[in-house]
């Protein structure tokens, strides 16, 4: 619900821009809010993962792991759809860049998770839009080829950069299954 919330609220919120100062560009970058909204489900889904029971997990019939790597599937191919039909029925180009960001997002949340825990994947994967703003950003305003999150809606770099994102993280999610979970910090 939360996908489908922040994919329809970047069609109304189009226009709306977040001033980010680049450090190795022009003065400031104005970020869409559109590039930022898919955190928010991202980290929805990673709270949630981290908030399970280890020790019902560990023990339970059917692999959580699976269950876990089947959903954030599901939920990458749905961002990617909606964005999609956002894009072509709706006239709002920036719908396939929102999927990709959540499809990018997640994989690199499911990673960081995997090596640090949910607490502070959801920390830093809502870093990296800003990181790549404000050191992505070239002297004439277009990001660089490492700066997926920017790029605009048709880029083959930064949709093959996300999909290896994803690639990686469901490759650790279900590796490593429920594993340690680290609590969020007091």
């Amino acid at each position: 619900m939360a996908l489908v919330a922040a994919l329809l609220t970047g069609a109304v919120a189009a226009a709306v821009e977040v001033p980010v100062p680049a450090l190795l560009g022009p003065m400031s970058f104005s970020l869409p809010l559109v590039l930022l909204l898919p955190l928010v489900p991202v980290c929805l889904v990673i709270h949630g993962q981290g908030r399970g029971d280890t020790a019902s997990e560990v023990v339970a019939v059917r692999s959580l792991a699976r269950w876990d790597t089947t959903t954030m599937l599901l939920l990458a191919v749905s961002a990617i759809s909606l964005g999609v039909v956002e894009s072509q029925f709706y006239d709002f180009p920036l719908g396939i860049a929102m999927g990709r960001n959540f499809v990018g997002y997640l994989g690199l949340a499911l990673l960081i998770r995997g090596l640090a825990g949910p607490a502070v994947a959801t920390s830093l994967v809502c870093v990296v839009p800003f990181f790549c703003t404000s050191f992505g950003v070239a002297g004439w305003g277009r990001p660089r080829f490492w700066a997926w999150p920017l790029h605009e809606s048709g880029s083959v770099i930064a949709f093959v950069a996300a999909l290896i994102l994803l690639a990686a993280g469901l490759a650790v999610a279900a590796r490593s299954g429920p594993g340690p979970r680290r609590t969020a910090l007091a």
